[in-house]
């Protein structure tokens, strides 16, 4: 995990871009690069620009898509993220019951509020508004929308949350919890005897969607370095260019060594919370998607059905493969702030959430929060969330932009989605909604 920026499935995009060009031909790599760099430029001088929508543009965008670059930042992602359902198979997370409508009550003095922005300071607004790294934000407080803004995107789009989908999977897991249907202490291999001769054995439910299995499979390794497990992983699933013998998802994971004891250290694993997915699915022997469905999505009142991405073999893409409406992510951040939890979970799992419970972050990493958020760093990780402060706030993010914000003490959910630049360049909007909460509500 990269708790340096907002983009923690990625440890940093520069370091993705040269292994990148390490993977392909230099001149391949130099003409996909020169290609997506101009067009974002072309985007940077109008930020509010409207999208690709012509034929042209949109053929051209599909003519510069590969399954190498379609990740580096610019143009090309910034279509696909809103548009992944037309690059991989996908299953649908059907909206199944009514509509619970959004009250608006606009907050001038948020959209107001001076913010850091580099080394100036700015409106939220006119930061919003102008960075072509955000696509769409969202806050609410108290059930109420005081702030929403689609700068790059449109109300309707159902945009790519990559890893803001680990949160909704280990909610689906706590509500199975609340339900006594499993028991999170217990050792993997009880609801997975396909692991039980691997060294996933003896690893507990518990540290695995903490993220603290153990387990030698690192986003950080690079995900396009065609040598490393989570290169190997995400192959698998179909999300990358296939160069390895062909292997099944399972076999990848019964494959995976452990490097250290669990639940001793906080390290960014995507292949536990695709393990903790096989947990639900085997519990509830239903597919994800509909696990999903039905534990989390009916019930939060969504406007839209979300959409799961699958691999060509049906295996969901657990840790980073939902698209959904900006506000239907935020219906589900209320999970966290309503009285009742909208009825998916008990207060006893928010509790437990935010109580320093779940696995701390070590001195460097502490040391490095500490900066990023001015002094007022948070000190766990739990249930699959990156960050959770001392007050109980609680921050999940995904690559390249896409984040969710929750302060359950303050009734405050934000949620937001982005695209960031061939060079790495992405907003700062979480340190900015963090003391945007902490001044005004």
């Amino acid at each position: 995990m990269n708790m340096g920026n907002e983009n923690p499935l990625r440890e940093s995009a520069m370091m993705l871009k040269r292994w990148k060009a390490a993977a392909i031909s230099p001149a391949s790599r130099f003409s996909q690069v020169l290609v997506t760099t101009i067009t974002l430029l072309l985007l940077q001088a109008g930020a509010n620009a409207q999208p690709a929508s012509t034929l042209s543009e949109v053929r051209e965008l599909y003519q510069q898509y590969t399954p190498e670059n379609f990740d580096d930042g610019g143009a090309v992602s910034h279509y696909v993220w809103k548009n992944f359902v037309s690059f991989f198979p996908h299953a649908t997370i059907a909206r199944t019951s009514a509509i619970r409508e959004l009250e608006v009550q606009a907050n001038p003095a948020l959209a107001d509020f001076e913010v850091n922005a580099g080394q100036d300071t700015t409106r939220f607004e006119d930061y919003v508004m102008n960075s072509p790294f955000v696509d769409g934000v969202i806050v609410m407080v108290g059930g109420k929308v005081v702030y929403e803004a689609y700068p790059n995107m449109q109300p309707y789009d159902r945009h790519l949350g990559w890893s803001v989908t680990k949160v909704v999977v280990s909610t689906a897991l706590a509500a199975l919890e609340d339900q006594g249907m499993v028991e999170v202490d217990a050792p993997i291999e009880q609801y997975l005897p396909d692991l039980a001769d691997t060294e996933w054995v003896g690893i507990s439910l518990r540290d695995i969607v903490n993220m603290s299995s153990g387990i030698d499979c690192q986003d950080s390794d690079g995900y396009q370095v065609t040598e490393t497990c989570i290169y190997r992983y995400e192959e698998s699933l179909g999300l990358t260019a296939p160069v390895n013998p062909p292997q099944s998802t399972l076999d990848t994971l019964r494959g995976m060594r452990q490097h250290r004891p669990a639940g001793e250290k906080y390290e960014y694993v995507s292949a536990d919370t695709f393990v903790t997915g096989l947990v639900i699915e085997t519990i509830t022997g239903r597919p994800l998607w509909l696990a999903l469905q039905d534990l989390v999505w009916s019930k939060i009142g969504a406007e839209a059905d979300g959409l799961m991405m699958i691999s060509p073999k049906g295996m969901p893409a657990t840790h980073g493969g939902l698209s959904a409406r900006l506000r239907d992510v935020a219906r589900f951040g209320e999970i966290f702030t309503t009285e009742d939890q909208l009825g998916v979970v008990s207060q006893r799992h928010v509790d437990d959430l935010v109580s320093a419970n779940g696995i701390a972050f070590d001195a460097e990493q502490l040391a490095r929060l500490d900066s990023r958020f001015q002094g007022d760093g948070p000190e766990h990780a739990a249930w699959q969330w990156d960050m959770i402060w001392p007050d109980g706030a609680m921050f999940k993010g995904g690559y390249a932009g896409q984040g969710i914000f929750v302060d359950p003490e303050r009734g405050v959910v934000a949620a937001f989605f982005g695209s960031s630049g061939t060079s790495g360049e992405g907003h700062a909007l979480l340190p900015m909604l963090r003391q945007i909460t902490r001044a005004l509500f």
